[in-house]
């Protein structure tokens, strides 16, 4: 058996990330061969990562950005089981890499599909013996009518992206982009899980009047009295969860369709939201 020599067990580490005598033992038993060796190392691996399937991956960021022409927007979220790793700088530059691709590469649309994004991850999920994954991710096209801002928190845990469809002749308003990056920090505060009340299922809205039906505040009400607090119920679950209906975090008196309708009075250009992404770890 050839000699293994420090300089080998060097290199199998620095492509490998393995430990100094995993690497030593991978080389001792393919006879000094690196590429072998690292081919061992990455199945120990895969091995190790596939008895951690059922841990949770609970932490790790969201990556937001804009190509250079500014016509494409996408947003990422990739999960791993502790901030330990979700804050290790290679992970961040891991995410970075793909979501660059998703703003070059059409194919990469839904990176949680794409093999090449979860190629990456996996690599870096062998090296530190953690598990992971590409959790979501969207992809923004801008149109000439459409404007989109973005807002990603400094924990890096929340993120939000909204666009706007604007016409008339204050579409071009510096305020607008301003106003949709209002509407991410919105989202990264209040999380609203749709659009629009119009967005929400009658089953969701019928499970919450049962909901509703079975508490105590709805004991030995009459019928009126019921569906007069069922509206009232309603119209609060809309007010919590749709983004158009909610309070303005800047100010309480005023929702989002309002604050919206104003800036769109001010600026003479009809502005329309019509889409936003809200992705915080953790959460659905």
């Amino acid at each position: 058996m050839p000699e293994i020599t420090t300089k080998q067990v060097m290199s199998v580490r620095g492509k490998s990330g393995a430990g100094i005598m995993a690497c030593k033992n991978a080389l001792k038993e393919t006879s000094g061969d690196e590429e072998k060796a690292i081919e061992i190392l990455r199945k120990k691996g895969l091995s190790g990562l596939a008895k951690r399937a059922g841990r949770d991956m609970k932490e790790g960021i969201v990556t937001v950005k804009t190509s250079d022409d500014a016509k494409t927007i996408a947003i990422l979220e990739v999960n791993c089981e502790t901030d330990f790793v979700a804050r290790n700088p290679e992970f961040k530059a891991i995410s970075d890499e793909i979501i660059a691709l998703m703003l070059s590469d059409d194919a990469m649309s839904n990176p949680a599909e794409n093999e090449t994004a979860k190629a990456k991850i996996k690599e870096f999920a062998i090296k530190v013996g953690e598990n992971m994954q590409i959790r979501r991710g969207s992809v923004y096209k801008l149109d000439s009518n459409h404007i989109a801002n973005y807002y990603v928190h400094s924990d890096l845990k929340k993120g939000a992206v909204v666009l706007f469809k604007v016409e008339g002749e204050g579409a071009l308003d510096e305020r607008l982009p301003a106003l949709a990056r209002d509407l991410a920090m919105q989202c990264v505060a209040m999380n609203p899980r749709w659009l629009k009340k119009e967005d929400v299922s009658s089953d969701i809205i019928e499970k919450e009047k049962e909901i509703y039906k079975a508490s105590p505040k709805a004991e030995g009400k009459s019928a009126m009295a019921l569906e007069k607090m069922l509206e009232g119920r309603v119209n609060k679950f809309y007010e919590e969860n749709c983004l158009l209906e909610q309070a303005s975090i800047r100010d309480s008196k005023l929702s989002i369709s309002k604050v919206v309708a104003n800036a769109a009075e001010k600026l003479n250009t009809k502005v329309e939201v019509i889409k936003f992404d809200c992705y915080i770890v953790g959460m659905e």
